[in-house]
Parts: C-alpha cells; sequence; structure tokens
C-alpha cells in the first residue's frame, strides 16, 4: 500500500525521461545508449553529447554502483524550494551521485537508505532499491550492497 507522498516527484519532461520512469515502474533501471557511438548517458535526452547523434537505444543495468560522492542534508531553509515541501521529521537525507561501472560509469542522482548518516562513504558499493511512491510512480533509491 503506498501512503500519501509529500516530497517532489519527478517532471516526466520528455519521451526520454518517460522511458527512464516507466522502466523503473518495471524494476528495471535503464540507461540510454547512443546507437551511433554506443556511449552510454544519462539523464535521457535526445542527441548524444558525444557524437551529436539522435538515435539511441536502451540497456538494462545491473542495477549495482559505488557511491561517487555524497552530501548529508540535516535540515532545510523553510524559504528554499524545492525542499520547503519535504517533511521536516525525515532529516537527515542521504543524497548519493552513484557511478554505474557497467554503463560506462554514468552517473545518477538518489538516495542512499538503510544506512546512518555517518555510514555513508565515497567508495561503497550499493544497489539498487525500487520504491513505488505513487501508484504511477516508482523511484530508483540504492542501499549498500551485501
Amino acid at each position: 500500500m503506498v501512503t500519501e507522498y509529500k516530497k517532489p516527484l519527478p517532471r516526466f519532461h520528455s519521451k526520454y525521461s518517460r522511458v527512464f520512469y516507466d522502466g523503473c515502474k518495471k524494476r528495471e533501471l535503464l540507461i540510454q545508449k547512443c546507437a551511433s557511438c554506443g556511449k552510454h548517458r544519462f539523464p535521457p535526452q535526445l542527441g548524444c553529447p558525444w557524437c551529436g547523434s539522435t538515435e539511441s537505444t536502451w540497456d538494462k543495468a545491473s542495477g549495482k554502483g559505488i557511491i561517487y560522492t555524497f552530501a548529508v542534508i540535516t535540515h532545510f531553509e523553510p524559504r528554499a524550494v524545492p525542499m520547503a515541501t519535504w517533511p521536516a521529521d525525515e532529516f537527515p537525507i542521504n543524497v548519493i551521485i552513484v557511478e554505474l561501472p557497467d554503463m560506462d560509469g554514468v552517473h545518477l542522482v538518489s538516495n542512499l537508505i538503510d544506512c546512518k548518516p555517518e555510514d555513508v562513504k565515497a567508495g561503497t558499493p550499493v544497489e539498487v532499491v525500487f520504491t513505488d511512491v505513487t501508484p504511477e510512480v516508482t523511484l530508483p533509491y540504492f542501499k549498500p550492497a551485501k
């Protein structure tokens, strides 16, 4: 059962981001790949930043990554946007940039769950956890790998 989700939701600006989030709904971490030069890219977009091609495919990532860097957010300024909509009782928040080695080192920004803030460290192996935050939206979070 999905409870009321009070945090900001992703916006589906393009058909490319829609493919990514549809994959999350199916418990698949889909990463866009250039059909011309073969490089993976994130966030999803029309053109390849390396060769300019507009042709792409999607590869399913293993969901295993490494914390590239992180920030532990302990509080928010009420006038800030969009953090002002984040429930105050859910701090601290472990925000991480995850490197996906099997996807050419693509980086994703996500949250690290099931980990105390003092235990978050760059270089820590992590794995994806898909969380249904609304009936329509599933988000990819990460937790320390076992």
